[in-house]
């Protein structure tokens, strides 16, 4: 079957955490949106989550414990007001999700398709446009509904819904679009999957007309059982300044619509958010990291696959959060490609000590953690076994393999508080128990207290001004030495003068009677 018959930019997809070496720090690995399909439906994690919100959509969410006088804590308050909105079925988020798509698709027209680029960009034209794609679409799924045998969906009843969804709707009423797409191959079949995508696309395109427009529509294929030419439908349209009002109308929805998929999914959020508490990171910032990933879910939601919204959020939420607390959690910031080394590293560590009952080495554990390429993996594992001399450039990229696991796993290590608490006793810590190398040994501190004394002694028999200079020269206040040009600006004399000061001082200091108690100190 032909892929992707409409040409439309796709926004990249999420920067998934990469599992690479140490330096450089790579640039992320863009996931696409079909390994977030295969890791969605391999999550079992996610049906967990699915059935505990289900549990939940009955009752209030609870926080964790927190102390008993925290009667206006503003997360508790937040979890009450958030427990009061009720979960959406999947019709109701099929509808939403059609809504804000909807919006996106008439822009992505007005600024993409061949009448916009030829310049006309008036309202008329981008409806002109839309009417060419969704008569294209519908030609689609004529052909491979009879194609692949599959059934062909009513297009009154698919015109019906999506005009309906201009108004508030019934939510006892089930959508027939979504109920004909979950037929059991959906997300499973290839074939089906591009029939509804091509479904989703004319649904939009059909949601977007005017009301006036789409009775033109329904009464001409009721009548003719195909969909009107071009010309006709141009007779259809109002002028711009019509138009203009009911795309600002759907606007309106679109974002209220982004509001009520963000206000019934806050609780799953808090439901992602309990499982990394204790991680580094508080229970309010762990909420309000994954209500950014909420968000982003919301921009990339693609209803045409199948999975429930909350199903698809759930990666969004958990990587946002996973990001913030390895960017944040720690003392030293670990990088998200480095954090990702490390914890592919611990795996193989396990992994490694069961097989072989010890702990593994370096050199082992590079072999197992992605560091080197399959290839030479099996080489050097061949090369072991059989006894053989490795190549001499694969022996050095063991080497470099082995030294980045070594600095990996010194990475990390978590930092310690010099203020830690050691032993039972509240008054050791661990900064009392590791030695300073720069601190005196006992005599030597109380040798030099005495100096100081006697020093001070020896000085008391000198004039003010000649004690000043000599303790100005050598330091005895600060441990700063000056020199003759500064103290004599100190004393606003000139540095001859100072010279000769210091040199009298010093003649009283070697007296025999004041200097006898200083020669025990100069060995």
């Amino acid at each position: 079957m032909e892929q992707n018959r409409e040409e439309e930019k796709e926004l990249p997809a999420p920067d998934k955490d990469q599992e690479i070496d140490i330096l450089p720090e790579p640039k992320p690995k863009e996931v696409s949106e079909e390994e977030i399909a295969k890791e969605i439906a391999m999550g079992e994690e996610i049906r967990k989550l699915e059935a505990e919100l289900k549990r939940e959509g009955e009752k209030q969410i609870t926080p964790p414990p927190l102390p008993v006088d925290s009667g206006d804590d503003p997360i508790r308050l937040y979890l009450k007001e958030i427990g009061l909105v009720d979960l959406l079925d999947v019709d109701h988020e099929f509808w939403l999700a059609t809504r804000v798509e909807a919006i996106k698709r008439f822009e992505r027209t007005r600024n993409q398709h061949p009448i916009a680029k030829r310049g006309d960009r008036s309202l008329k034209a981008t409806y002109r446009a839309l009417y060419d794609e969704l008569s294209t679409h519908w030609k689609h799924i004529l052909e491979d509904t009879q194609d692949f045998n599959f059934n062909l969906p009513d297009f009154l009843s698919i015109l019906e819904e999506a005009q309906q969804l201009q108004d508030t709707w019934d939510l006892r009423r089930r959508s027939y679009l979504r109920g004909y797409l979950d037929n059991g191959l959906w997300s499973k079949d290839e074939d089906w999957d591009e029939i509804a995508r091509t479904s989703f696309k004319i649904f939009t395109a059909l949601y977007l007309l005017p009301q006036t427009v789409a009775e033109g529509v329904r009464n001409f294929f009721e009548e003719k059982g195909k969909l009107p030419p071009k010309r006709t439908f141009a007779r259809y349209l109002p002028d711009d300044t019509e138009l203009q009002v009911i795309i600002d109308e759907t606007m309106f929805r679109s974002h209220e619509a982004q509001d009520a998929i963000i206000s019934a999914n806050l609780r799953l959020v808090v439901s992602i958010a309990k499982r990394f508490i204790g991680r580094g990171s508080n229970f309010e910032d762990l909420i309000q990291e994954g209500n950014i990933g909420l968000l982003r879910a919301v921009h990339k939601f693609d209803v045409t696959r199948g999975f429930k919204f909350s199903t698809y959020a759930t990666w969004w939420i958990r990587q946002a959060i996973t990001r913030s607390i390895a960017d944040q959690a720690r003392t030293i910031r670990i990088p998200v490609h480095l954090l990702e080394s490390i914890q592919r590293l611990m795996r193989a560590q396990r992994d490694l000590t069961q097989k072989l009952g010890r702990e593994p080495r370096s050199e082992e554990l590079a072999l197992e953690s992605g560091f080197l390429e399959p290839e030479e993996v099996e080489t050097i594992k061949n090369s072991l076994e059989m006894k053989v001399q490795l190549p001499a450039e694969l022996r050095r990229k063991w080497n470099r393999a082995t030294s980045k696991v070594e600095q990996t796993l010194h990475t990390a290590e978590e930092p310690m508080s010099l203020e830690s608490p050691v032993g039972s006793g509240d008054n050791s810590q661990l900064g009392d128990f590791i030695e300073d190398n720069d601190a005196l040994e006992p005599m030597d501190a109380a040798a030099r207290e005495m100096l100081r004394e006697q020093v001070h002694n020896a000085l008391a028999a000198l004039t003010d001004r000649e004690r000043e200079v000599l303790e100005l020269r050598y330091g005895l206040i600060d441990g700063k030495a000056h020199t003759l040009e500064e103290v004599g600006q100190y004393f606003k004399v000139t540095r001859e003068r100072i010279r000769q000061i210091e040199a009298k001082a010093l003649r009283k200091m070697r007296h025999p009677t004041r200097s006898k108690d200083l020669r025990d100190y100069l060995g």
